[in-house]
Formats: C-alpha cells, sequence, structure tokens
C-alpha cells in the first residue's frame, strides 16, 4: 500500500501521518484507554486511510520503534524466572495444538466458504507475521492483497478488541508513564546508553542469526540479559515508548491506504468472521490449559491471542502480568507458524510453479530473515 512521489511529499506525508497519529494518541490518553497511543493513532489513521487521505510510514522507523518497545519488554525480565521455565512446556504444547486447530478451521472457512483459492487460503489463515505471509504467499501464486488486507485486518480487529476487554472484564488500569521509570531528561545517561547498547547490539545479532520477529526479540533478549545480571533496572524513558506506540499504530493503520472499500468489503468481511473463530478457539484453549496448569488464564489468553507481538506482550506488562511467559509463546507462535508455512507451501505448491522466478514471483532473499508485524 506504498504511497509514491518526490522525497518532499513522502516527508510532507509522513509528518502529517505521525501528527494524525500523535493526535489520536492524545485523545485516548486523555480518554485514558488501554495503550492510548497506539489505540489512538491506529483509529485515526484507519480512518484517514479509509478516506483516501496520503498517508506514508516507512518500515525502517517502525523497525526502530519496535527494538524500543523489545527493550522495554527485556526490562520486565527477573533473575528468578528460570523457575517457572518448566510450567512453560504444556501451554507452549496446547499452543501449537491450537494454531494447527485454527488454522486448519480458517483455511477450510477461506477456501470453501469465502471461494479463495486453497494457496491464499492457507496463507491467509496461518497465524503468523503479516510480512511473511504476504511474502511467501504471492511466491507460490497466491493473491498479495487478500493475504494482506486479511492479517491486516485481523491485527486491527484484535487490537481493538483485547484491551478494551481487558479493561472492561479484568480490571485493566492503564499504568502511569505507561510503565516507564522515567522520563527521558530523568534517566541516568549511563543507564540510557546501556539500554541503547541492549537495542542496537540485540538488533544485530538476532537479525545476523535469523531470529524471529530480530527486530524485537534481539533487542528483548539484550535487555533482559542485563537486567537479570542487575546490570540496570532502568527501562526505556516514556517519551520513546509513547512514540513507539504512536508509530506502531500508525503503521498498522497505514496499511488500508490506497484500498477502496470496493476492495476491502469481501477480505474485511472474511477476515472479521475467521478472526472471531480464531478470538473464541483462543479463549478455549486458554480456558483449558488454565485448568490444567494453574497458570492465570490473563496470561495465556495474551499469550495465544492472534494479534501483535507487540501488543499483547505490552499489555502484559501493564497487567504486571508474567511478560516472559507471552513473549516466549509469541516468538514460538511466529517461528513455528512461519517455518511451517514456509515448509508447507514448498512442499506442495513449489513443484506447481516450476516458472515462478522467472515470471515476476522472484526466489526469497537469503540475506535476512523477514520482519514480523504481528
Amino acid at each position: 500500500m506504498a504511497q509514491t512521489g518526490t522525497r518532499s511529499d513522502r516527508y510532507l506525508r509522513l509528518a502529517g501521518t505521525l501528527l494524525a497519529g500523535a493526535l489520536g494518541g492524545a485523545v485516548f490518553a486523555w480518554l485514558n484507554t488501554p495503550l492510548p497511543w497506539m489505540l489512538g493513532a491506529l483509529f485515526v489513521t484507519t480512518c484517514l486511510a479509509l478516506a483516501g487521505t496520503p498517508l506514508e510510514l516507512p518500515q525502517q522507523l517502525r523497525r526502530i520503534m519496535i527494538t524500543v518497545l523489545g527493550v522495554m519488554l527485556g526490562s520486565a525480565f527477573h533473575a528468578d524466572i528460570f523457575d517457572h521455565v518448566v510450567r512453560w512446556f504444556a501451554t507452549l504444547a496446547g499452543m501449537v495444538t491450537y494454531i494447527v486447530v485454527s488454522a486448519g478451521l480458517a483455511m477450510w472457512f477461506f477456501q470453501r466458504i469465502g471461494r479463495l483459492d486453497p494457496v491464499t487460503s492457507f496463507f491467509a489463515a496461518a497465524p503468523g507475521g503479516l510480512s511473511e505471509m504476504a511474502v511467501l504467499g504471492p511466491m507460490m501464486g497466491g493473491d498479495e492483497r487478500q493475504i494482506t488486507l486479511v492479517h491486516a485486518t485481523r491485527i486491527v480487529m484484535v487490537m481493538m478488541i483485547i484491551p478494551p476487554a481487558f479493561r472492561i472484564f479484568g480490571g485493566y488500569v492503564p499504568p502511569a508513564n505507561l510503565g516507564a521509570t522515567a522520563g527521558l531528561l530523568d534517566i541516568d545517561p549511563v543507564d540510557l546508553g546501556m539500554l541503547a547498547l541492549a537495542a542496537v547490539g540485540g538488533f544485530v545479532v538476532a537479525r545476523a542469526l535469523r531470529f524471529p520477529a530480530y527486530q524485537m526479540t534481539g533487542p528483548m533478549l539484550a535487555s533482559a540479559a542485563i537486567h537479570i545480571a542487575g546490570v540496570t533496572t532502568a527501562r526505556p524513558p516514556f517519551e520513546l515508548i509513547a512514540a513507539a506506540q504512536v508509530i506502531i499504530g500508525c503503521g498498522a493503520g497505514v496499511r488500508f491506504a490506497g484500498v477502496s472499500f470496493r476492495e476491502l468489503t469481501r477480505p474485511v468481511a472474511l477476515s472479521l468472521i475467521s478472526t472471531s473463530g480464531l478470538l473464541i478457539s483462543a479463549t478455549l484453549f486458554a480456558l483449558l490449559m488454565s485448568a490444567i496448569t494453574g497458570i492465570d488464564f490473563r496470561a495465556i489468553i495474551l499469550a495465544y491471542g492472534p494479534g501483535g507481538f507487540a501488543e499483547m506482550t505490552l499489555i502484559a506488562l501493564s497487567l504486571g502480568i508474567e511478560v516472559p511467559f507471552v513473549a516466549v509463546h509469541h516468538v514460538g507462535r511466529i517461528f513455528l507458524v512461519v517455518m511451517l508455512a514456509s515448509w508447507l507451501s514448498h512442499l506442495i505448491w513449489r513443484r506447481r510453479l516450476p516458472a515462478a522466478s522467472g515470471a515476476g514471483n522472484p526466489a526469497p532473499s537469503r540475506k535476512s530473515p523477514p520482519e514480523s508485524s504481528n
């Protein structure tokens, strides 16, 4: 959904997009909503995009801000976290079962009810990263626009439902300063330098090692290491956390730029139905696994929720729920879905597309791992 034009035009669109997102975030913060800067930016930019307003948000800017959230999430790790890891094996197994069952039902729905072709149905149903599915799907002959719109709608829908649901039914109260311990001018320069080193170093190493969702998992693991070791107890300043939420919210809304209502109708309707099914399925599995393991249902529903890695873990951080538990499950989900989708798609469809690479569908690059949008 990228916009075109001169460099100055793109800068103007970027400034307008960020201003609109920040204003939306400020209004939602005034209303004291969950994740206000993210949801406010998402709401405003989605409305503007559907109204035909030119918007712009480079993926490079989004990656930078996702590293900030990774450092923030890593700061929630603590030294005794390893005492709880054994309890997670059962919920990880439950997550694998949930993914297989729910993705299978969603694929059946897209193919039989939605009348999408098998390849498009497969990649639209796989609850992995939007970027990965939007890259792999067209390479195998799927409809890129349908896949992208289905996943974008899923992410937006989950972002709009789960935080308010926690507010209404779970007593979720947005934390002061978004969970940050200090403002940009108040944080110790040494601590700020350690956090910056964790962000940059974690990003570079995770990208080189081809980690799933490397732009978040790398900084998160680096930050977790220095916090577990007691090197620092600081968290990223409030201003950076708010800016990161605005940019992630804008990034989701901009996905709808350049799409007409006519183009949206079918994939959005299909995604609304399938996402509702995913949420119901996640809730049932979470209830079952909570009864079996005794782990807080809220933690499991955030771990299984078919939304973005950043959004689900941020809610966990705000609620005081074990962030490592939620983060590990989402990393596992992204890794599992991307690996299985890549393997199965090549096994089933690659042999049917002998001329795909020479017909405008280039082979996937091995230079860098894919970026995850959810």
